[in-house]
């Protein structure tokens, strides 16, 4: 045992880790909203659904032309070898060998069963499905962001922790070391305090590298050429909410619930989206059943030709034609067609009602699971103040001979464990926060606050 505590203390010293200093101090600062727009314009995912959007406009531009009158200019050279010849009676006529021809076409699309308004509506859905998907990017990565960044916050105050502890650690070590010169304290007991020291001194090395894991990581996503450290949320700006939300009972909580799942069915982008995918497929039924219907199309044309005889002198003339088309075969094959998008739409209802109850259930979830965690804080709260002043009494107990080794160093453990707990109480807090914000699509939290006003 002894030497495993001896090769402790040996690993730990030669990592360096006597040095307690912050190794992040000199590291420029960014806040949440800087991270986030930095992001923003950094981000290939977003652009990348920026160029859908964009593409998504042009292909409405696109379908409405469709249903507009075209109006084209054709020209024809020809040449011919041998000339043509006419014989009328006995005069014979050649032609020139080559003849020019010019043409104006206009063209309009009087009836098409419907099939070219349909295809114009669901290229403006599909304008708006990708708008609302650019939105839902922006609020995936605004959310992303925000994870990675508190991340780093919560490992950075996990990293301040075990300097604190290390530096306590240090102080007892310094105290046992004055009892075992004085005789009070046995050569056991002294090597475990430095045991102790040992074990702060590698957590904070696992601290360190986590935290410079974390920034780095942030740093990656930001784009960043130097890691950069994310600035402090005081756990104090947040107390005021989090005694709020602490004091709902189930009757508030499950009030907010409503409130916030109302919300939701307007502002929820995966629900909106949902709907408009089954208004697609719906469309895209109504366009099959229009195979069955006839089509009309009116045209006119402008011919100006040679004679074959005088070259460059043209001929004018004017051409209207009003076709008109009705499907006959295969009938079978239009009818398979519309069952089969018949169905499809089915299927996209159907599966739009099931992904609507699971994001109705996801906010629901979210809404308890942000209570429940400001619930936790407060009671890992009221743990951490009991155990500091539990260790302070133990402390001061070892001091004066009343308390022995193995007594102060549990509740060291204790009160290493209450800060733990805390920390990742409050940060899983915001982090809940965050998921529900996404979820809701809010960006300003002050507009989540407002419900629980009312």
């Amino acid at each position: 045992m002894n030497k495993y505590i001896v090769m402790t203390i040996m690993i730990a010293l030669a990592l360096g880790l006597g040095a307690q200093e912050d190794a992040f101090a000199g590291l420029g600062s960014i806040s949440l909203r800087q991270a986030q727009e930095q992001a923003i314009k950094q981000n290939s995912a977003y652009a990348a659904k920026e160029a859908a959007y964009s593409s998504a406009k042009w292909g409405k531009t696109n379908a409405i032309s469709t249903v507009l009158p075209t109006l084209s200019l054709s020209g024809t050279y020809l040449y011919m070898d041998p000339a043509t010849t006419y014989q009328s009676g006995s005069q014979t006529t050649t032609l020139n060998n080559d003849m020019r021809t010019i043409s104006l076409n206009l063209s309009q699309p009087l009836f098409l069963g419907g099939k070219a308004w349909q295809a114009y509506k669901m290229s403006v859905t599909s304008e708006e499905m990708a708008k609302l998907s650019l939105q839902n990017q922006r609020f995936v990565l605004l959310s992303e962001v925000e994870s990675k960044y508190l991340a780093a916050l919560q490992l950075k105050v996990l990293y301040n922790i075990s300097l604190q502890e290390i530096t306590s650690a240090k102080n007892n070590l310094e105290l046992a070391g004055i009892k075992q010169d004085s005789g009070i304290l046995s050569r056991a007991d002294y090597l475990r305090f430095q045991s102790r020291l040992a074990g702060k001194q590698v957590s904070g090395l696992q601290a360190q590298t986590a935290l410079q894991l974390a920034l780095q990581d942030l740093a990656n996503y930001l784009g960043a050429e130097e890691m950069i450290m994310p600035e402090e949320i005081s756990m104090e700006s947040e107390a005021a909410l989090i005694e709020r939300l602490d004091a709902y009972d189930m009757v508030r909580t499950n009030a907010l619930s409503d409130k916030l799942l109302q919300l939701a069915l307007t502002h929820n982008i995966n629900y909106r989206i949902l709907g408009k995918s089954v208004e697609l497929s719906e469309r895209a039924y109504t366009i099959a059943k229009a195979s069955f219907l006839p089509t009309l199309m009116l045209t006119g044309s402008r011919q100006y030709k040679e004679n074959g005889i005088d070259r460059y002198e043209f001929t004018a003339s004017n051409q209207i034609m009003l076709n008109a088309s009705l499907p006959i075969l295969p009938g079978l094959g239009y009818y398979s067609a519309a069952q089969k998008a018949k169905e499809e739409a089915r299927k996209a209802a159907l599966e739009a009602k099931t992904a609507t109850d699971g994001i109705k259930l996801g906010i629901e979830a979210s809404t308890l699971n942000w209570i429940s965690s400001a619930k936790q804080v407060k009671s890992a709260e009221l743990g951490l103040a009991y155990t500091e002043e539990l260790y302070s009494q133990m402390q001061e107990r070892f001091r004066l001979n009343m308390l022995s080794s193995l007594e102060l160093l549990d509740a060291e453990l204790m009160l290493s464990a209450a800060r733990m707990t805390y920390t990742n109480a409050f940060y899983g807090y915001l982090k809940s926060r965050s998921a529900l914000m996404q979820a809701l699509a809010l960006e300003d939290k002050t507009e989540l606050y407002t419900l629980m006003e009312n």
